[in-house]
């Protein structure tokens, strides 16, 4: 699938790697409609491409994932980038942290593909790009609920891949590995600002948005429905194994011990 002239959806453009991607594809031809819930960003990142088309919308809100519905006749490409993150032990997370995580990296996920997905259907050509991480393999501390989300991601993209195979419509996911995007510092320390589009502050994010563009491209190529960022972090899917499974115990008891030492286990 040509980049050239297609109509392109990208959710979480305000920074990191939806930012990276939605510059990184219109720069290549596509129609980019950023979406983000802070509108100054977007603003920004608009001024830096007249590809590019600014969207202020949220999706875990309802109302805006109908609004952004509206586009689907337009859209020949989804790409779920919308994510939030949260860091430390699980017994100390508020219910309305899980709850936020789940309704944009899960609910809203789904939602907003549910939208988009009959009009792919119905024309016989469309492409979903849903980012999950490397995570959606194995669970560490302190992401616990971060990765029981992209296990859910992961979940969903292999299943709508299988309905969709011989429709016309592609579903992959983009795999990054803990690369310095800014995301998970975000997650650490959530109250710290950090400028949209900075490349100082996720040089990662570029590397994000190669690949979403090779899983566009290349999209019926066997190979590109998982493409984890670096590819060598492929091996991650190992993780199921019972003999690997059981080195991520050990790393995660060590890291806890690591943390009680130097004061960081919160």
């Amino acid at each position: 699938m040509r980049i050239e002239n297609l109509g392109i959806v990208v959710t979480g453009a305000s920074s990191g790697l939806g930012w990276a991607t939605s510059l990184h594809l219109a720069k290549r031809g596509a129609k980019v409609w950023a979406v983000a819930r802070s509108e100054d960003a977007l603003q920004r990142l608009a001024e830096l491409h007249p590809n590019i088309t600014p969207v202020v919308a949220d999706v875990s809100s309802a109302d805006d994932r109908a609004r952004l519905a509206e586009l689907a006749d337009d859209v020949q490409v989804l790409v779920n980038n919308a994510g939030v993150a949260w860091t430390g032990p699980f017994a100390k997370m508020e219910a309305t942290d899980v709850r936020t995580m789940y309704e944009v990296n899960v609910l809203g996920l789904i939602e907003l593909t549910r939208l988009f997905l009959p009009t792919m259907l119905e024309r016989g050509r469309g492409h979903i790009v849903n980012i999950s991480s490397v995570v959606a393999w194995f669970a560490l501390p302190p992401f616990t609920i971060y990765s029981s989300t992209k296990f859910a991601v992961q979940g969903f993209t292999e299943g709508l891949r299988r309905e969709t195979l011989g429709r016309g419509v592609t579903v992959a996911s983009v795999n990054p590995g803990p690369l310095p995007t800014g995301f998970f510092l975000r997650a650490q320390q959530p109250d710290i600002s950090l400028p949209s589009g900075d490349t100082t502050v996720g040089p990662g994010s570029n590397l994000v948005a190669y690949a979403v563009t090779r899983s566009i491209r290349y999209r019926h190529v066997p190979g590109y429905q998982v493409v984890t960022v670096p590819r060598v972090l492929g091996t991650c899917r190992l993780a199921v194994a019972p003999v690997i499974g059981r080195a991520f115990d050990v790393v995660a008891l060590g890291s806890r011990q690591w943390g009680q030492i130097f004061g960081t286990d919160r």
